[in-house]
Protein backbone atom coordinates (compact mmCIF):
# COMPACT_ATOMS: atom_id res chain seq x y z
CA UNK A 1 0.00 0.00 0.00
CA UNK A 2 1.38 3.50 -0.97
CA UNK A 3 2.54 5.34 2.26
CA UNK A 4 0.67 8.74 0.85
CA UNK A 5 -2.67 7.41 1.24
CA UNK A 6 -2.25 7.63 4.82
CA UNK A 7 -3.18 10.81 6.26
CA UNK A 8 -3.52 9.70 10.68
CA UNK A 9 -0.60 7.76 12.66
CA UNK A 10 -1.85 6.90 16.11
CA UNK A 11 0.71 6.92 18.61
CA UNK A 12 1.84 10.24 16.50
CA UNK A 13 6.02 9.66 17.40
CA UNK A 14 6.96 6.05 18.18
CA UNK A 15 8.28 5.98 22.09
CA UNK A 16 9.67 2.56 23.10
CA UNK A 17 9.75 -1.08 21.50
CA UNK A 18 8.06 -3.00 21.40
CA UNK A 19 5.64 -0.33 19.66
CA UNK A 20 1.92 -0.84 17.90
CA UNK A 21 1.10 1.89 15.13
CA UNK A 22 -2.51 1.99 13.45
CA UNK A 23 -2.93 4.35 10.47
CA UNK A 24 -6.07 5.59 8.77
CA UNK A 25 -6.98 7.92 6.35
CA UNK A 26 -9.53 10.66 7.13
CA UNK A 27 -12.77 9.45 6.28
CA UNK A 28 -14.37 12.97 5.51
CA UNK A 29 -12.37 14.49 3.06
CA UNK A 30 -12.56 10.93 1.11
CA UNK A 31 -16.24 11.56 1.57
CA UNK A 32 -15.94 15.31 0.45
CA UNK A 33 -14.07 14.33 -2.50
CA UNK A 34 -16.20 11.62 -3.52
CA UNK A 35 -19.58 13.65 -3.24
CA UNK A 36 -17.63 16.32 -5.81
CA UNK A 37 -16.02 13.37 -8.13
CA UNK A 38 -19.45 11.09 -8.57
CA UNK A 39 -21.51 13.70 -10.39
CA UNK A 40 -18.64 14.34 -13.00
CA UNK A 41 -17.79 10.45 -13.16
CA UNK A 42 -21.88 9.97 -14.05
CA UNK A 43 -21.84 13.04 -16.36
CA UNK A 44 -19.39 11.79 -18.78
CA UNK A 45 -20.17 8.14 -18.31
CA UNK A 46 -23.84 9.27 -19.53
CA UNK A 47 -22.50 11.26 -22.55
CA UNK A 48 -20.32 8.23 -23.54
CA UNK A 49 -23.13 5.83 -23.35
CA UNK A 50 -25.53 8.39 -25.28
CA UNK A 51 -22.05 8.16 -27.62
CA UNK A 52 -22.31 4.27 -27.94
CA UNK A 53 -26.53 4.16 -28.34
CA UNK A 54 -25.82 6.51 -31.01
CA UNK A 55 -23.46 4.61 -33.04
CA UNK A 56 -25.04 1.48 -32.12
CA UNK A 57 -28.77 2.35 -33.22
CA UNK A 58 -28.34 5.78 -35.92
CA UNK A 59 -28.16 4.00 -39.83
CA UNK A 60 -24.99 6.66 -40.64
CA UNK A 61 -22.97 5.84 -37.52
CA UNK A 62 -23.74 2.09 -38.12
CA UNK A 63 -23.10 2.43 -41.73
CA UNK A 64 -20.05 4.32 -41.22
CA UNK A 65 -18.86 1.82 -38.58
CA UNK A 66 -19.73 -1.12 -40.79
CA UNK A 67 -17.84 0.56 -44.03
CA UNK A 68 -14.58 0.99 -41.69
CA UNK A 69 -14.64 -1.66 -38.53
CA UNK A 70 -11.36 -0.13 -37.55
CA UNK A 71 -13.59 3.01 -36.57
CA UNK A 72 -15.78 0.79 -34.13
CA UNK A 73 -12.15 -0.69 -32.57
CA UNK A 74 -10.92 2.48 -31.98
CA UNK A 75 -14.47 3.92 -30.41
CA UNK A 76 -14.50 0.43 -27.91
CA UNK A 77 -10.82 1.13 -27.02
CA UNK A 78 -11.49 5.11 -26.37
CA UNK A 79 -14.61 4.10 -24.31
CA UNK A 80 -12.64 1.43 -22.35
CA UNK A 81 -9.55 3.91 -21.82
CA UNK A 82 -12.32 6.70 -19.96
CA UNK A 83 -13.73 3.96 -18.04
CA UNK A 84 -10.35 3.33 -16.38
CA UNK A 85 -9.16 6.89 -16.40
CA UNK A 86 -12.82 7.97 -14.84
CA UNK A 87 -12.88 4.39 -12.37
CA UNK A 88 -9.60 4.45 -10.78
CA UNK A 89 -9.96 7.56 -9.33
CA UNK A 90 -13.26 6.61 -7.23
CA UNK A 91 -12.06 3.83 -6.65
CA UNK A 92 -9.23 4.68 -5.09
CA UNK A 93 -11.21 7.41 -2.74
CA UNK A 94 -13.93 4.30 -2.26
CA UNK A 95 -11.18 2.15 -0.54
CA UNK A 96 -9.88 5.10 1.63
CA UNK A 97 -13.04 5.02 3.13
CA UNK A 98 -11.60 1.50 4.82
CA UNK A 99 -8.31 1.34 4.72
CA UNK A 100 -6.54 0.50 7.49
CA UNK A 101 -3.17 -0.58 8.34
CA UNK A 102 -1.48 -1.83 11.56
CA UNK A 103 2.19 -1.74 12.19
CA UNK A 104 4.15 -4.23 15.33
CA UNK A 105 7.47 -3.39 15.99
CA UNK A 106 9.83 -5.38 18.26
CA UNK A 107 13.56 -5.81 18.38
CA UNK A 108 14.19 -8.27 15.52
CA UNK A 109 10.78 -8.16 13.44
CA UNK A 110 8.31 -5.43 11.95
CA UNK A 111 4.78 -6.90 11.66
CA UNK A 112 2.22 -5.47 8.97
CA UNK A 113 -1.67 -6.04 8.90
CA UNK A 114 -3.31 -4.07 6.13
CA UNK A 115 -6.90 -4.39 5.62
CA UNK A 116 -9.88 -2.75 3.12
CA UNK A 117 -13.48 -3.56 2.43
CA UNK A 118 -13.37 -7.53 1.37
CA UNK A 119 -10.14 -8.57 3.14
CA UNK A 120 -7.04 -8.48 4.65
CA UNK A 121 -3.34 -9.62 5.20
CA UNK A 122 0.13 -9.73 6.82
CA UNK A 123 3.09 -9.78 6.39
CA UNK A 124 6.52 -9.73 8.19
CA UNK A 125 10.25 -8.84 7.37
CA UNK A 126 13.20 -8.90 10.10
CA UNK A 127 14.19 -5.11 11.69
CA UNK A 128 17.45 -5.71 10.32
CA UNK A 129 16.52 -5.96 6.65
CA UNK A 130 15.33 -2.25 6.82
CA UNK A 131 17.72 0.44 5.48
CA UNK A 132 17.48 3.25 7.64
CA UNK A 133 15.09 6.39 8.93
CA UNK A 134 14.41 8.82 6.04
CA UNK A 135 12.72 12.38 6.76
CA UNK A 136 10.39 12.89 3.69
CA UNK A 137 8.52 16.24 3.04
CA UNK A 138 5.77 15.94 0.76
CA UNK A 139 4.16 18.92 -0.70
CA UNK A 140 0.85 18.48 -2.25
CA UNK A 141 -2.44 20.51 -2.98
CA UNK A 142 -3.16 20.07 0.56
CA UNK A 143 -0.36 21.55 2.03
CA UNK A 144 3.02 20.18 2.98
CA UNK A 145 3.32 17.22 5.77
CA UNK A 146 6.54 15.75 7.54
CA UNK A 147 6.86 11.53 7.14
CA UNK A 148 9.29 9.55 9.12
CA UNK A 149 9.39 6.21 7.16
CA UNK A 150 11.12 3.31 8.16
CA UNK A 151 13.01 2.96 4.39
CA UNK A 152 13.21 -1.19 2.60
CA UNK A 153 15.03 -1.94 -0.29
CA UNK A 154 11.38 -3.11 -1.68
CA UNK A 155 9.63 -0.10 -2.04
CA UNK A 156 6.23 -1.32 -1.08
CA UNK A 157 8.03 -2.62 2.35
CA UNK A 158 8.74 1.47 3.48
CA UNK A 159 7.10 1.91 6.56
CA UNK A 160 5.43 5.46 7.95
CA UNK A 161 6.15 5.91 11.18
CA UNK A 162 5.09 9.42 11.88
CA UNK A 163 3.19 11.77 10.36
CA UNK A 164 3.66 15.51 11.45
CA UNK A 165 3.14 19.41 10.35
CA UNK A 166 6.87 19.98 11.66
CA UNK A 167 9.32 17.39 12.73
CA UNK A 168 12.50 18.46 14.41
CA UNK A 169 15.98 16.27 13.84
CA UNK A 170 16.10 15.79 17.26
CA UNK A 171 12.62 13.39 16.68
CA UNK A 172 14.10 11.82 13.57
CA UNK A 173 16.98 10.84 15.72
CA UNK A 174 15.61 9.71 18.60
CA UNK A 175 13.56 6.94 16.72
CA UNK A 176 16.18 6.00 14.60
CA UNK A 177 18.19 5.17 17.89
CA UNK A 178 15.20 3.51 19.10
CA UNK A 179 15.18 1.01 15.78
CA UNK A 180 18.78 0.84 16.00
CA UNK A 181 18.83 2.55 12.26
CA UNK A 182 20.66 5.28 11.06
CA UNK A 183 19.07 7.90 9.06
CA UNK A 184 19.28 7.72 5.48
CA UNK A 185 18.64 10.03 2.48
CA UNK A 186 14.65 10.85 1.57
CA UNK A 187 16.09 9.84 -1.74
CA UNK A 188 16.27 6.58 -0.82
CA UNK A 189 12.62 5.92 -0.83
CA UNK A 190 12.76 6.46 -4.73
CA UNK A 191 15.31 4.15 -5.82
CA UNK A 192 14.49 0.79 -7.53
CA UNK A 193 16.49 -1.89 -6.82
CA UNK A 194 17.11 -3.54 -10.10
CA UNK A 195 17.55 -7.32 -10.76
CA UNK A 196 19.04 -7.39 -14.06
CA UNK A 197 20.02 -10.82 -15.36
CA UNK A 198 23.53 -11.68 -15.48
CA UNK A 199 25.09 -12.10 -18.91
CA UNK A 200 27.51 -15.02 -19.40
CA UNK A 201 29.78 -14.57 -22.70
CA UNK A 202 30.39 -17.78 -24.88
CA UNK A 203 34.24 -19.25 -23.87
CA UNK A 204 35.77 -17.80 -27.04
CA UNK A 205 34.89 -14.57 -26.55
CA UNK A 206 35.41 -14.28 -23.33
CA UNK A 207 38.76 -11.91 -22.70
CA UNK A 208 39.67 -13.94 -20.18
CA UNK A 209 40.06 -16.77 -22.60
CA UNK A 210 41.73 -15.05 -25.38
Amino acid sequence: MRVAIYDRVEPPVPSELPLQLVETCSHRAAAAKLVFAVPVVLAVGFATLSLVLYALLAPPARALVAEHPALGLEILAAIAFWTYLLGLPLKRLFDRLAVKRTIEIDATTVTVTEGGHFRSWTWQAPLSSFAGVAHHVRASLSGTRHELILVHPTREKSVLLSLAHQMSQSEVDRVAALLKHTEVPPTELYRLKARLPRLTLPAWRDPAHA
